[in-house]
């Protein structure tokens, strides 16, 4: 009489060769994955936005005609042994700035035996963006040297074992000379949202002419351009007077939503 594993032999045998099969194809696939090497976007360098941005000449000083924005990228599979041109372009179905009037890409490549660089686009104060927002859509093609075309890509963090975010493969800027609200004035642990409140044209304009203060930083507390908290104490003492003296002599602040303009207490 037979036992079971006896029965179930010929059937073990055909997994374990499936499974074996799989892991060979695996392997494979992770070989082939190195030798066609691909670049994207590596949006965990942006802070708050990640899949896109806004940059406003209305927040710079006047005679700012040109500015540069960096755009981190960063290879799959290994570094090379020499330099290699970083693929960035525009989409043409998403992007209605003109390129030599609002925008130019530089070429960038990524150097030998380095696996990331940070790409200039460089953004020109032209007289339309005073009443218009364009947009400079951003994308990897392929080339020579990085065929894999990379899709999504997953952050590093994880959340119950499946990555926290998932980034789309394309970075938007949208550009203008109007004073418009920050991206990042209601993201979570935004400054702009703590000490300011809620967000209202005539506030903002109302916060630059009293702080001095053009450029802020995403959500007035990330990166290099953002003040420190001590400064942002500063500015909201300073406000806090100021309105004071403008109320007593014209009355409230009205917004353009016929609201008040107020700030938190805090």
């Amino acid at each position: 009489m037979k036992t079971i594993f006896q029965l179930l032999k010929p059937q073990l045998l055909l997994l374990s060769a499936l499974i074996a099969a799989l892991i060979s194809s695996c392997k494979t696939d992770e070989l082939k994955y190195e030798d066609e090497p691909g670049i994207y976007i590596d949006k965990e360098k942006f802070i708050g936005i990640r899949d896109s941005a806004t940059f406003s000449f209305a927040e710079k000083t006047s005679t700012l005609l040109l500015d540069t924005i960096y755009i981190p990228v960063k290879i799959s599979g290994r570094a090379s042994a020499k330099d290699r041109p970083v693929p960035l372009k525009t989409d043409p179905l998403l992007t209605t700035a003109s390129a030599g009037i609002h925008y130019e890409i530089p070429e960038t490549k990524i150097m030998a035996n380095q696996i990331t660089a940070r790409v200039p686009v460089i953004v020109k104060r032209a007289a339309d963006l005073k009443t218009k927002q364009l947009r400079i859509y951003l994308k990897m093609e392929t080339n020579a040297e990085f065929p894999f075309l990379i899709g999504n890509t997953k952050t590093n963090s994880t959340f119950s074992g499946e990555p926290s975010s998932i980034y789309t493969s394309g970075y938007l800027i949208k550009l203008n000379d109007q004073l418009l609200k920050p991206d990042t004035w209601d993201v979570s642990g935004s400054w702009f949202r703590f000490f300011f409140g809620t967000y209202s044209a005539v506030k903002y304009k109302f916060i630059m002419d009293v702080t001095g203060r053009m450029v802020w930083g995403p959500g007035a507390r990330f990166g290099a351009d953002s003040p420190t908290s001590a400064q942002m104490y500063a500015y909201y003492a300073k406000l806090q007077n100021a309105m004071y003296e403008y109320e007593k002599a014209n009355g409230p602040m009205i917004d353009e939503t016929g609201n008040q303009v107020t700030f938190p207490k805090i």
